[in-house]
């Protein structure tokens, strides 16, 4: 099923891509925001990792067998204390960013994040720097907002160690938010990037605590 789909995928960016290229006008994207947009960046992850778009935080992360992968970057707190003569900031969790988005963008992701129980709060992505956070529970998801106002959300199958497929798309007030083909309209003045345009993924502080992506792409919406 993985092959299948990862193939199903590379076929249509290579479309989405080709018609970008060679259009007048840009195609229109699957949106609930946007009428029209231009796909900027599309990675099935069968080359080195693009770092354009990808900012690692922690050093463990590469690309695998067509996924990107990242993992812890010590087995526990002692050996990564000894190693960074500090107790903080240890690289027990792996942390990526996908950077550069546009102020008006829709993007679609297959991840993954193992473990072996959710942990309050996390897995997590930021949509901005600390700014509004999306965290993953049994069965759903929270938003929730800078100012502290929180939405809840019912997705199925979301678990850990299973694939997620996870829509964004986002403009200044507004976010449309789908895990798993389920979606749901945030409008609030707190949706903003505060000038951080990117997301910051974070996964489980202790193992099994890798994070996987399968497949990306980023539209700059109109």
């Amino acid at each position: 099923m993985k092959t299948i789909q990862k193939s199903l995928f590379m076929v249509v960016s290579a479309v989405l891509l080709t018609s970008n290229l060679y259009a007048v006008d840009p195609p229109p994207i699957d949106s609930h925001l946007f009428q029209s947009g231009e796909l900027v960046y599309t990675d099935g992850f069968d080359g080195p990792l693009n770092k354009k778009w990808w900012q690692t935080r922690t050093k463990n992360w590469e690309v695998v067998d067509g996924l990107l992968i990242g993992a812890p970057d010590y087995k526990n707190a002692e050996e990564a204390e000894k190693a960074l003569k500090r107790d903080h900031h240890l690289g027990l969790s792996p942390v990526i960013r996908l950077d550069n988005l546009p102020p008006k963008f829709v993007v679609r992701m297959r991840v993954k994040f193992e473990g072996d129980e959710f942990q309050k709060g996390r897995p997590m992505f930021d949509i901005g720097h600390h700014i509004n956070t999306v965290s993953f529970a049994d069965n759903g998801y929270a938003v929730k907002l800078h100012s502290g106002k929180q939405f809840s959300g019912k997705a199925p199958d979301v678990k850990l160690n299973e694939w997620l497929d996870v829509a964004l798309e986002f403009q200044e007030g507004e976010l449309w938010i789908e895990v798993n083909g389920k979606g749901q309209l945030i409008k609030h003045e707190q949706v903003s990037l505060e000038g951080r345009s990117e997301l910051t993924f974070k996964t489980l502080s202790s193992a099994p605590n890798r994070i996987m992506f399968d497949s990306v792409s980023l539209w700059k919406a109109d």
